[in-house]
């Protein structure tokens, strides 16, 4: 069945593969969830799909083998029919009659009234943003520009040594003794060189789990030049060794290949002084039988010594260039081919070996011994990074006969370092595209390393280190960080009078995904990113061809070559976005240096026009800011008496004003503006200290538990705790009788609840996880001491962030290590839950509310139904209580069943408290 196409006045295609996208965008504007139903169809015979749409009735597919063609078929039709009513333009996208209205009483989701008002400013500077849509298609890079730039090999002309050393675990021990060291030639030093010595390229290999390896790049410097023998013999090594790994008829040109490989010496340590390879190391005897010898020769068995050296670092095999082969792991003079089979005792070795219908020869000699052996794994299977994660005693064993195998030319050693080699050169690619990036760019300024996972998508690659993932959570930070830096600086510090909306808009505005997206567009990033795996069963070394005899079919899929030019790749924005605040966070290095991010944000187009480095951040602000405060400052005597100290958790403030500033509980709108401003700025120093400190304990966590735990540790309620564990409160003065009131209040309850979780008896093993403080009304003064007071420090120390790091791991990490979630918790707060179990039960018609401001009541309702009303003194306790009584109401007692009638509703599904009793 040939899909059909049509074409728009404008010249828009409509077709079976793009109708689903345009429909369901017709279907989000108007605000319905489509229902299909399918039936069968007896003449013709097929399966039929009716679609219900809104104001224009059914509309059924025509006859298709399959339910998806004729879902295909049905949306094909249905957009047609939109064309003709107008629901779509010309190029297919939604001019609805009926939009969705956009009113607040039918915003169906998990909006309370802040969350409207959070949108409703967002609609002020929807218009300033660049056009979002949604995803796009683009020109990706896919090949190294480095090797169109490699001369082709040549006799007498140099070429230049990389060390191999493969560590088949994570942990990165290179010297391991089954894997030889190789040397990978090339005729141009890899750009790499010129700033690092070694380079470390992370393998991962399998899926679900990922194994993960590593092979460590040393800089060999030039080789000695090879004469025409010997670059003849290093060419049919190589070739013979990737056809052996591969499995596959390969050949290679040696005018068009990019790269050689050479096996090392015995005994070659990396731990050797950096220096030129010699050609001393190479093991040219191995390289000579590789290339001109035997593919595989007989075991001399009649002699033990000659099989004893026979079958050191050697590999078993048939006759056979594809043939199985098979690592020798010892020699077994115990054994012979009548013994009993050591895991089958009911059958001989010889009995085993020849089945039931017996190819085999008769022995020349019965009482020759038996070779033990493990199955080579090949890439397409894992490679050795796959066999090593089993422990040597429990890798399944086979038992051959020396007399019915070969030994194979290549040395086991050898075979084993370059069974990861597609992982290997095709990160080693991506790895060169990202320098290339970072080069043309950023100034070469991102590690080789940093680069890839920033430009690394999880569709290709799943180890959750080696992607963006967290290196966007550490450049969203640092981003925020110094958007908000900028802020504060413009506006003149402390006593701005920048209006706090205005300052909102200009932050938002900066850090949107939107502006992301178009700053990566613009300046080029998105052809640099990685976003496809590496299908090793297909993979074929670039420049090398096919060994296709006359008569065999020529595959179809070229093979790629050094030349190839960009593919086009459909990216979405969302993921653009991440990527930029990945490359933000990969300039940050695990040298930390704040001089590059700030180099990286401007090339990125940020506006950081007050300072282009880290230094010249403290000289932005007048001087006078900065000077020590006295008695004129117009601090009074008798505070100066009583505040002599003018120290907070260990640091003692230059300015003492500003210290009076940090303390005051004052209503008066300059005392609150500056805390505010403060405030800003603290915000912005605390959450980078959580991430960086979250990221550094958690090494392996994936962003969604990152996430989880930053919000756990910057939440208003633990503020909360924090400032009422570390006696902060006690600090504050100038405070009303009302709000001296309201701070005893909050303070108790916090230490009554603090005291209860104590009092229940935590144990080594249960530490974490209490959160305490959520029960607890949460006082919004107090919930922002912590954070005045490290914008304040931060300023006051000349921004310089040693003393709120010491504040950070002196009084806040011993206190959330305590009481924080860890990384297995989810994030259990009953809105998150209820939001979540909504949007897999399929329900679109329900919405949360809290109304105040004196005594809350928070509500949710499911299709216009009151479903559940609490009240509390503060919307924080009263929207909590009101969705755990929801999740009792609609989850537990099952009531959504008789209350949502939404056509995507689902029955049961797995996080349902009946899944179990009703499957």
């Amino acid at each position: 069945m040939s899909s059909p196409l049509f074409t728009s006045p404008s010249g828009a295609e409509l077709s079976f593969q793009n109708a689903g996208a345009h429909l369901s965008r017709w279907l989000v504007a108007v605000g319905h969830t489509p229902a299909f139903q399918f039936h069968h169809s007896d003449d013709p015979v097929g399966t039929l799909c009716t679609l219900h749409l809104p104001y224009l009735g059914p509309l059924t597919s025509d006859p298709c083998p399959s339910k998806s063609l004729a879902k295909q078929s049905a949306s094909f039709r249905a957009v047609k029919l939109l064309l003709d009513s107008h629901g779509v333009d010309d190029r297919f996208l939604p001019t609805p009659s009926k939009p969705r209205r956009r009113a607040r009483d039918d915003i169906m989701a998990t909006k309370s009234k802040c969350n409207y008002r959070w949108e409703s400013r967002k609609l002020l500077i929807k218009d300033e943003l660049p056009q979002g849509n949604g995803s796009g298609e683009y020109a990706c890079q896919t090949t190294p520009q480095f090797w169109n730039e490699c001369p082709a090999f040549a006799a007498g002309e140099p070429a230049y040594a990389s060390v191999l050393l493969l560590a088949p675990t994570d942990e990165k021990t290179y010297d391991h003794p089954e894997c030889r060291p190789m040397c990978l030639l090339t005729t141009r030093p890899l750009p790499f060189y010129e700033k690092y010595n070694t380079v470390e390229v992370n393998l991962g290999v399998g899926e679900q789990p990922t194994h993960r390896g590593c092979m460590k790049m040393i800089n060999a410097g030039p080789l000695e030049s090879l004469d025409d023998v010997q670059l003849g013999q290093t060419l049919r090594f190589t070739e013979r060794l990737m056809r052996a790994e591969l499995q596959r008829p390969i050949k290679a040109d040696l005018h068009r290949i990019k790269w050689l490989l050479l096996p090392l010496k015995y005994g070659y340590s990396s731990n050797r002084q950096l220096g030129p390879l010699a050609l001393e190391d190479i093991a040219w005897e191995q390289v000579e039988a590789i290339a001109d010898g035997p593919l595989a020769v007989p075991f001399t068995f009649r002699n033990q010594n000659d099989l004893g050296a026979q079958c050191f670092d050697a590999m078993a095999t048939a006759n056979s260039e594809m043939a199985r082969r098979s690592y020798i792991t010892a020699v077994r003079q115990d054994l012979n081919p009548n013994s009993p089979h050591p895991e089958q005792p009911e059958k001989t070795i010889l009995q085993v070996i020849q089945g039931e219908t017996s190819m085999f020869p008769r022995l020349t000699q019965s009482n020759q011994p038996i070779l033990q052996v493990e199955t080579a794994c090949l890439a397409k299977n894992g490679s050795y990074i796959t066999t090593f994660t089993t422990p040597s005693a429990q890798r399944p064993k086979q038992y051959l006969i020396p007399e019915y195998e070969n030994r194979h030319c290549i040395p086991a050693s050898i075979f084993r370092t370059l069974t990861v080699f597609p992982f290997f050169i095709h990160q080693l690619e991506c790895m060169l595209i990202a320098y290339e990036m970072s080069t043309k760019l950023f100034g070469s300024l991102l590690h080789p390393e940093f680069a890839l996972q920033a430009l690394t998508a999880p569709s290709s690659l799943n180890v959750t280190p080696w992607t963006y993932d967290r290196l966007e959570i550490l450049g969203d930070t640092l981003l925020k960080f110094f958007i908000t830096l900028h802020v504060y600086l413009h506006g003149g510090g402390s006593n701005s009078r920048e209006d706090s909306l205005k300052v909102w808009q200009d932050r938002h505005r900066l850090v949107s995904n939107r502006t992301l997206t178009a700053n990566a567009i613009k300046l080029g990033l998105v052809d640099y990113v990685r976003d496809k795996r590496l299908k090793v069963k297909d993979w074929i070394p670039r420049d090398w061809e096919l060994d296709v005899s006359s008569g065999q079919i020529v595959p179809k899929k070229a093979v790629q070559t050094s030349h190839d030019g960009p593919e086009i790749r459909r990216l979405g924005d969302k993921l653009l976005a991440d990527i930029v605040e990945a490359i933000i966070g990969a300039s940050y290095g695990t040298d930390k240096d704040f001089d590059n991010v700030i180099s990286t944000l401007i090339r990125l187009n940020v506006p950081l026009d007050l300072f282009t480095t880290w230094d010249e951040i403290k000289h932005v602000l007048p001087l006078t800011d900065e000077c020590d405060d006295t008695q004129e400052d117009g601090v009074d005597a008798e505070k100066m008496d009583s505040l002599s100290t003018f120290e907070i958790l260990g640091y003692t403030f230059k300015s003492k004003r500003r210290y009076i500033d940090v303390i005051s509980m004052s209503k008066q709108p300059d005392v609150r503006r500056i805390r505010e401003n403060y405030k800003m700025l603290g915000n912005a120093v605390f959450d980078l200290h959580v991430i960086e400190s979250l990221l550094a304990k958690y090494p392996e966590e994936g962003p969604g538990s990152l996430s989880n735990m930053k919000t756990f540790r910057t939440t208003e309620g633990l503020r909360c705790a924090l400032t009422t564990e570390l006696g902060l409160q006690d600090l504050l003065k100038d405070g009303d009788e009302r709000a001296e009131r309201e701070l005893s209040r909050a303070t108790y309850f916090m230490r009554d609840a603090k005291a209860q979780a104590d009092a229940a008896g935590l144990s080594e093993d249960e530490q974490g996880g209490i959160h305490y403080w959520d029960n607890v009304a949460v006082n919004h003064f107090t919930g922002s001491v912590i954070e005045v007071i490290y914008g304040a420090i931060f300023q006051d120390s000349g921004f310089s962030l040693e003393h709120t790091q010491r504040i950070f791991d002196d009084h806040i990490v011993p206190f959330t290590e305590k009481y924080c979630k860890g990384p297995s918790a989810t994030d259990l707060h009953p809105k998150g839950l209820l939001t979540r179990w909504m949007q897999a039960k399929g329900c679109a018609y329900w919405k949360l509310d809290a109304v105040g401001p004196k005594l809350c009541e928070g509500v949710v309702t499911c299709h216009d139904q009151d479903v559940a009303r609490c009240k509390a003194f503060t919307t924080h306790v009263a929207v909590r209580n009101v969705c755990e009584e929801a999740i009792k109401r609609l989850r537990d007692d099952n009531r959504i069943k008789d209350i949502c009638d939404c056509p995507s509703f689902k029955d049961v599904i797995p996080e349902d408290k009946t899944f179990g009793k009703m499957r």
